[in-house]
């Protein structure tokens, strides 16, 4: 489940309380369980109100750190108190003095010059000339109409303003701000729901590598280093993995031949990671290596997934696959239509509708190849020729006939050597969606990519039959990948 922050938390809750979303709706659409979501909307209704309490904040908190300390800081605390106090009022006392200093100057500076006044003087004076100079003077007619006219307008009633008009009294209203849609919370990427391989990105957390180990992956001109890039293109794939994410391992060859590193998906730790790096580097490149390395886990037979008799192949390898339920399939694919006849059983023959008879006939001898007609040889490089552009095809005459024959099963010692049963791939096809027992939405993304020898491809029925599959699971089939 992502990880979400306290606001984030409180948006999806009130999200759905504004807007009246069912809670699994809410739940499905931000990835979260319904308990945790329940959990959040309690701690809302019961907690949310605090917040509108008096002394919330700050101030409680101040509150909570005083009473937690000890009778002694408290003593020290009152101390510290009582002398800044004392320090307060000294200063303020000091203060009142300073300021007070020049007014008694001034009061005592008044009372001696009152002192000094004709008022308080003991002797009275008899200069009357004096006393007459003393005496105020009649006013002269301009001033006494100055004076009249001063009192006339102090007696006048003061003018009012104006009243003024009622719509500047009022507060001009504020707009309503518009309503807007609360934005969903952003989703954290989850880095464990992604799957990298040869250089894409894939959705899904739990995937299946579904390897072909067959004698034939290691025959043919460079088969040898073909084997070891899809080797390390699983491998580079595997160290990337997410620990969060879960995986399995499985290796098939020839028709009804598989192995897996467990019997079910596995998370990518460390330890089960390894176990895989191990298993593939440990197939080596030559085929004694191959066939004694492969089957070195759980085999089939101690495997959940029982795929019914016909289903032969890659599809056997991915029907393995699929029975441990991922989201992801890569299936890399070699030449399996050239298994070796003689390490198949009888018994993987069953479901095919082939006759008993096609399966005793001996391989075809060497010297058989003789009875190829010119004809034969002109056809076959025509309809060759018509297929592929001439770039993809050798300058050299021979090698395009060679390279015909081969494909029509007619040219090729080895393969007549080994495959001289032909198989009906799209039966196989039938039989394998028949063993499937799951809805089309629960089909794994299945992706194929085709491991082959130069100028070799599937029969057209596999190969069209695997292309179809791929398009419906909404995966792809690659030919000839390009591995780094």
């Amino acid at each position: 489940m992502p990880e979400f922050t306290g606001e984030q938390k409180l948006r999806i809750v009130l999200e759905s309380i504004i807007r009246k979303v069912p809670s699994e709706e809410q739940c499905q659409k931000y990835g979260v369980s319904l308990d945790e979501f329940e959990n959040w909307r309690k701690h809302l209704t019961e907690n949310g109100g605090k917040i509108f309490e008096p002394g919330f904040g700050d101030n409680r908190r101040r509150v909570k750190t005083i009473e937690k300390t000890s009778p002694a800081t408290k003593f020290f605390l009152i101390l510290s108190l009582l002398i800044n106090l004392a320090v307060v009022v000294v200063a303020g006392v000091l203060y009142f003095e300073d300021a007070h200093k020049p007014l008694v100057a001034e009061a005592a500076n008044d009372y001696v010059s009152s002192l000094d006044s004709p008022l308080h003087d003991s002797q009275p004076s008899t200069d009357f000339s004096e006393m007459n100079q003393s005496q105020p003077q009649l006013l002269q007619p301009e001033a006494a109409e100055g004076v009249e006219q001063l009192l006339a307008d102090s007696v006048r009633e003061p003018s009012l303003p104006e009243s003024p008009d009622l719509q500047t009294l009022l507060a001009k209203p504020q707009d309503l701000p518009s309503p807007q849609i609360i934005p969903p919370v952003e989703k954290l990427p989850d880095v464990s729901a992604e799957v990298s391989f040869l250089g894409e990105i894939y959705e899904g957390r739990h995937v299946v590598f579904a390897l072909d180990v067959g004698d034939y992956v290691l025959q043919g001109d460079g088969a040898a280093e073909r084997f070891e890039k899809t080797k390390d293109a699983v491998l580079s794939s595997l160290v990337t993995l997410s620990p969060n994410s879960y995986f399995n391992l499985v290796l098939y060859w020839n028709l009804r031949e598989a192995s897996a590193l467990g019997k079910t998906i596995l998370k990518a730790n460390r330890e089960n990671v390894k176990y895989a790096v191990d298993w593939i580097t440990g197939l080596g490149s030559s085929v004694e290596d191959l066939r004694e390395n492969r089957n070195q886990f759980v085999p089939k037979e101690l495997l959940y997934s029982k795929p019914l008799p016909g289903v032969v192949g890659p599809w056997f390898g991915l029907s393995v696959g699929i029975s441990f339920d991922p989201d992801l399939i890569f299936v890399l694919a070699g030449n399996n239509p050239s298994f070796p006849m003689s390490a198949v059983p009888k018994s993987h023959f069953n479901g095919l509708d082939l006759s008993q008879r096609s399966l005793l006939n001996e391989p075809t001898s060497v010297a058989g190849l003789s009875k190829v007609t010119p004809l034969t040889r002109q056809t076959a490089i025509k309809w060759l020729t018509s297929l592929e552009s001439p770039g993809a095809l050798p300058d050299n005459v021979i090698e395009v006939e060679k390279i015909a024959l081969r494909r029509l099963g007619l040219g090729d010692e080895h393969a007549l050597a080994n495959s001289s049963v032909s198989i009906p791939w799209e039966k196989v096809f039938e039989n394998f969606l028949s063993s499937l027992e799951l809805n089309a939405h629960m089909i794994p993304q299945s992706h194929f990519f085709l491991c082959l020898p130069p100028h070799v491809r599937w029969p057209n029925d596999l190969f069209n039959t695997a292309s179809e599959f791929a398009e419906s699971s909404k995966g792809s089939l690659v030919e000839d990948p390009q591995f780094p």
